[in-house]
């Protein structure tokens, strides 16, 4: 069995959706679980809403609820599929909660993890519906009935031995006639009030949902080929990475890697599951493969930046010993950045936010350009 994500970006309209239904139906042979994100903006959406009632701006929030809701009835009407009144109705359920944030004028964690959750609940419900459309006999599971957290809202920690009993129910290995649905994100404390996992907490679903099950494959399906050697967001150019480790990814993404959220990784590292990147929107690209092993030791796989803080990180399984090379690079460049921590798995500076941009395409021509050591780490451009 295996578990497959989509983000929001690969579910950002009804063309994109059947372009996710044909991947699961083209994946039946492997038994998957679907886990979504919101639509396309939806939960930035969800809270501008709220604080636009909490700000008093009653007839903003209420304009653009209508707007939202519109938008994914049109989705289901371009998809042909019959929701209008399940989504109707959890509109509903959502205008008596920006009801109350408005009475309220202000907005409670509680109340945020509530608002926030309908993106997931939307989704999940419409992709359901798409997918039973193409012929997948999917069936929509409620995440919040299956994650169970503490009681910290807007970024509960998982509750794993109560959370793998319900999920080991809900999705039995045994039963693999049809395809479960979920939206990621959302949870339930112990007393069944609704929590969120934080931002980008669909990854970390899915996570979860693979260890529990002890899944063959977690699929992250997302918009870029894979895991890259530096930020398309800071420098285009990079290179797809065929295989990194577990520890490389969490280190990756702790350091600003947007491809995955920070806590992903942990529980498919604890049940050995294999984590593979891919693009919805480029499916016959193999991916990234992350796992337990480390195909080369001693060279950098990527370049992670926090540009706001003006961070950027080299990072790689025993990539301390090119400390002073990659410093040496920056200093003939003119780039003025400080050595603040070298570990097994990383070289951090610290520069000028300004600059960081400048350093990513120093670092990047000087390790992964200029006579590049392990052609088995960068992409299958061709691929």
């Amino acid at each position: 069995m295996i578990i497959m994500k989509f983000g929001g970006s690969s579910l950002e309209s009804a063309s994109a959706i059947q372009r996710v239904a044909a991947i699961v139906k083209g994946s039946l042979a492997s038994h998957p679980a679907v886990v979504v994100s919101a639509i396309g903006k939806t939960t930035n959406r969800l809270l501008h809403i709220a604080e636009f009632a909490a700000q008093g701006d009653a007839l903003t929030a209420w304009r653009k609820l209508l707007a939202l809701e519109a938008d994914h009835l049109q989705i289901a009407a371009k998809l042909g599929i019959t929701v209008d009144r399940e989504i109707e109705a959890l509109f509903d359920e959502l205008r008596g909660d920006i009801l109350e944030i408005a009475s309220l004028g202000s907005i409670s964690p509680s109340l945020w993890d509530r608002v926030a959750s309908f993106g997931e609940r939307l989704s999940s419900l419409i992709v359901t519906a798409a997918l039973r459309k193409t012929g997948v006999p999917a069936k929509h599971l409620d995440a919040r009935r299956l994650i169970v957290t503490d009681a910290h809202h807007t970024e509960a920690a998982p509750l794993t031995i109560e959370t793998y009993a319900k999920v080991r129910r809900a999705i039995p290995c045994a039963d693999r006639s049809l395809v479960p649905v979920l939206g990621g994100f959302i949870a339930s404390a112990e007393d069944g009030t609704p929590t969120t996992l934080g931002r980008g907490g669909s990854d970390y679903t899915a996570s979860l949902i693979g260890a529990a099950i002890n899944a063959d494959e977690i699929q992250i399906w997302t918009d870029v080929d894979g895991m890259l050697t530096c930020d398309p967001r800071v420098r285009e150019g990079g290179q797809c990475l065929k295989s990194i480790t577990y520890e490389e990814a969490e280190e990756m993404a702790r350091l600003g890697a947007k491809v995955l959220h920070p806590e992903t990784i942990a529980p498919a590292r604890k049940q050995r599951v294999p984590v593979m990147i891919r693009n919805s929107r480029n499916p016959s690209h193999p991916g990234t493969l992350i796992t337990a092993a480390a195909c080369e030791t001693g060279v950098a796989k990527s370049i992670a930046t926090q540009p706001d803080l003006g961070r950027v990180a080299l990072v790689g399984t025993g990539i301390h010993p090119h400390a002073s090379r990659a410093q040496e690079a920056l200093r003939r460049a003119g780039i003025s950045a400080t050595l603040s921590e070298v570990s097994y798995l990383r070289i951090l500076f610290q520069s000028e936010p300004q600059s960081v941009t400048s350093a990513v395409d120093v670092l990047h021509r000087e390790f992964f350009e200029v006579a590049p050591r392990s052609p088995e780490r960068l992409a299958l451009a061709a691929a």
